[in-house]
């Protein structure tokens, strides 16, 4: 039985188009954000997951994909769709740690997907089973850059430290085109940040952080 897991709801709607008999979690996550913990799923990580989002943990639990990953082990096959940016990068590590922390035992296949919300793959390859939970705990929770040996991931991964800067380029970008206005502002920043994943939301945040320092 192989399970599907997209980067978020709108790769796992195309993706359901496709594959509409598929099992398909979306992986309903921004791990670049906030505070990370080991074990991945417990209930200190999922506090800080939620204190990340600003919601409470019930809230948070109602979109998570903790559910359905606990039964993981259940499936002898899973294929990962995300795209190749920073946002996803994080997501992923996060994923394959926790499936190493379970000692998930199956398949693992991860399929490199276009970055514009379809569920169209670019390429498609293998990943080891081990190695994760090391390059998590020293990207994450350490925020302590460490390769990972997958291409993709290291292209992307480096930009985390970055991002998680107090006065980072995003934040100065803002602060030099505050005169625009913010819609055009947000539309400037995700075209300037693709590497990074950055969503409309992130951006506004930005904005308003720039405009408070």
């Amino acid at each position: 039985m192989t399970l599907h897991i997209a980067s978020g709801e709108c790769a796992a709607d195309s993706l359901r188009k496709i594959l509409p008999d598929a099992k398909i979690l979306p992986f309903n996550e921004a791990m670049c954000e906030g505070e990370s913990c080991t074990p991945i799923y417990g209930d200190r990580f999922c506090e800080l997951r939620a204190a990340a989002y600003g919601i409470s943990v019930p809230a948070y639990l109602q979109k998570s994909p903790r559910d359905v990953l606990q039964t993981i082990n259940k499936y002898d096959r899973i294929e990962l769709y995300f795209d190749g940016d920073m946002f996803c990068a994080a997501n992923a590590v996060t994923l394959l740690a926790y499936l190493e922390q379970e000692k998930y035992g199956g398949v693992l296949r991860f399929n490199l997907l276009k970055q514009d919300g379809s569920a169209d793959v670019l390429e498609s390859f293998p990943l080891p089973p081990d190695g994760w939970l090391a390059a998590y705990e020293s990207i994450m929770v350490k925020n302590k850059p460490m390769e990972t040996g997958v291409a993709v991931f290291d292209r992307a991964l480096p930009l985390l430290s970055e991002y998680r800067q107090d006065d980072n380029e995003i934040v100065r970008f803002a602060r030099e085109h505050s005169g625009m206005n913010e819609r055009d502002l947000i539309g400037a920043m995700l075209k300037r940040f693709q590497d990074y994943g950055l969503s409309d939301i992130a951006a506004k945040r930005f904005i308003l952080k720039q405009q408070k320092q």
